[in-house]
């Protein structure tokens, strides 16, 4: 998988990001996985249109431009219902986004540890999205020498597409490496049966951090 992901740079050496069949490698942010089969990546330049389709919660005090402003685009962003097709409108398309932070743009939170920076994330999270709450934690482990945290959570997507809110499960990993902070969202839905928990263990197998 590395040699097929880094062909793309090797072809384009100033490129610091590839895409090759399923493999994602990001030569900058040091990272490399691989996207289900049969799924997609999701330009990020289109990544606007859904997030003017999402209705957020109302638990800051905080316009929705502000809200999503303030957390920022993925960096990529991988879904199983990629193409644009009339079937797949009101459908929970189950999705993985990656966010990177560098470290120093939380600077201003003071001296806080990793878990602490993690349980305000959730916080956040939480007056956000509707009926957010962690229904499982995981034991931290180890992907590419580096300790991983994991928990499952629910809440409640409303979308301009839904006529009622829909039941979402998330499964959230989080990282710290060279710098960055790494946090994988994965969202799929028992209520629609758009369900990839064989998808997401095996994406996880994927994850290399350079």
């Amino acid at each position: 998988m590395t040699g097929l992901a880094l062909a793309g740079l090797i072809a384009d050496p100033l490129n610091a990001v590839a895409v090759n069949d399923n493999a994602y490698v990001n030569k900058k942010l040091g990272i490399l996985f691989q996207k289900p089969q049969g799924w997609g990546f999701i330009a990020i330049k289109d990544f606007g249109k859904l997030k003017d389709e999402q209705i957020i919660g109302e638990g800051l005090d905080m316009s929705k431009e502000e809200i999503w402003e303030e957390l920022g685009d993925p960096i990529c962003v991988a879904t199983k219902y990629w193409q644009n097709k009339k079937e797949h409108k009101g459908i929970l398309s189950p999705t993985i986004t990656l966010h990177i932070t560098p470290r120093e743009e939380l600077e201003d939170l003071g001296n806080k540890s990793f878990e602490e920076l993690m349980e305000l994330s959730k916080l956040g999270t939480s007056k956000i999205l509707k009926e957010f709450k962690v229904i499982k934690r995981y034991e931290p482990y180890l992907l590419s020498n580096c300790r991983f945290f994991e928990y499952d959570a629910e809440y409640l997507l409303e979308h301009v597409d839904l006529r009622e809110p829909l039941k979402v499960e998330l499964k959230v990993l989080n990282a710290e490496h060279n710098g960055f902070y790494y946090n994988f969202n994965c969202h799929h839905s028992k209520a629609q049966n758009q369900r990839a928990d064989q998808e997401f263990e095996h994406f996880k197998t994927t994850i290399v951090l350079i």
